[in-house]
This record gives C-alpha cells, sequence and structure tokens, in this order.
C-alpha cells in the first residue's frame, strides 16, 4: 500500500471547529463518507471504541488524537481523514485514559486490512515525533502543502 494514497486532499479539514472529541470524530466521519470512503458504521464504531481506547497524545508542544476502528466490511477504500481545529477540544489520553489532552490535530484511520493500523500508527508517531513537522503541519495554510508535508514525511 502506498503511503501517499491515504493522504488526500479531499480529507483535509484545516481551521475546523468542533464543540468536543465526539463532533470532532462525527466531522472526520462525515468527510470520509461523504468522500466514499466508509460507511456511517464506521464512525459510530470509531466512536464507541475511542470511549474505551482512548487516543489522545500528548506531544511536547501539541496534543494529537488517532481515532480508528477495526474495520468490519465498513470501509471502502483505505485513507487518513485529518481535522486541524482552530480551538482544541479534549480527547483522553491513550497512555492513561483518566488524563486528558488538549487537540488541535486529530487524524483518523480508515483502513480496510487491521494489521495495516499498526503500521500506519507507527509511521505517524514518525512525524509525531518531530516537533518542527508539527509545527508545519499546525501552520501551514494550504492543503496541498498539509498533504505534501505528511506524504514526504510518512515513509
Amino acid at each position: 500500500m502506498d503511503i501517499a494514497d491515504l493522504i488526500k486532499e479531499e480529507l483535509i479539514c484545516l481551521d475546523g471547529q468542533a464543540d468536543d472529541d465526539k463532533t470532532a470524530i462525527k466531522t472526520l466521519g462525515d468527510m470520509m463518507v461523504h468522500q466514499g470512503y466508509i460507511k456511517t458504521a464506521y464512525v459510530i464504531a470509531v466512536s464507541e471504541r475511542e470511549n474505551d481506547f482512548p487516543t489522545g497524545v500528548a506531544l511536547q508542544n501539541a496534543g494529537i488524537a488517532i481515532p480508528h476502528a477495526t474495520p468490519a466490511d465498513n470501509i471502502f477504500k483505505n485513507g487518513i481523514a485529518i481535522l486541524r481545529l482552530i480551538r482544541p477540544v479534549e480527547f483522553h489520553s491513550m497512555e492513561n485514559p483518566d488524563d486528558v489532552v488538549s487537540v488541535k490535530l486529530i487524524f483518523m484511520l480508515a483502513l480496510k486490512n487491521a494489521n495495516q493500523h499498526l503500521s500506519i500508527l507507527q509511521k505517524l508517531f514518525g512525524i509525531f515525533q518531530q516537533e518542527k513537522l508539527i509545527q508545519k503541519l499546525q501552520e501551514t495554510i494550504n492543503k496541498d502543502e498539509f498533504c505534501k508535508i505528511m506524504v514526504d514525511n510518512l515513509v
């Protein structure tokens, strides 16, 4: 699977708004449903999984979340939807579910093969560990540039 195929401008929303983590997940899910990547059932599965296995991650100067779910014939094609919020929302921490993380960048994975999740998560964490890249992702004002940064670094 070519990583560049997962990151598409049609699945990126820069300067989005959400009241909370559930709304953020719904926004990402609606984008993916509208673009023909997933069924609505996948969005529900992601929300439910987030309750039990939160995906908020506190980075050095940012908070991110990586909501996803186990595919159950509810994904038509692989993709990663990305939402960058104007104002952060709170996600519960992946490391300690009792803690909350203030999140502005959310990456929702939709991968048909459950085994691909780990590989893609590892690649994403490679980006997340690079402070300068996260800074660029938070500052860039166009989707094309955002895509390029992601694709160039998801190797």
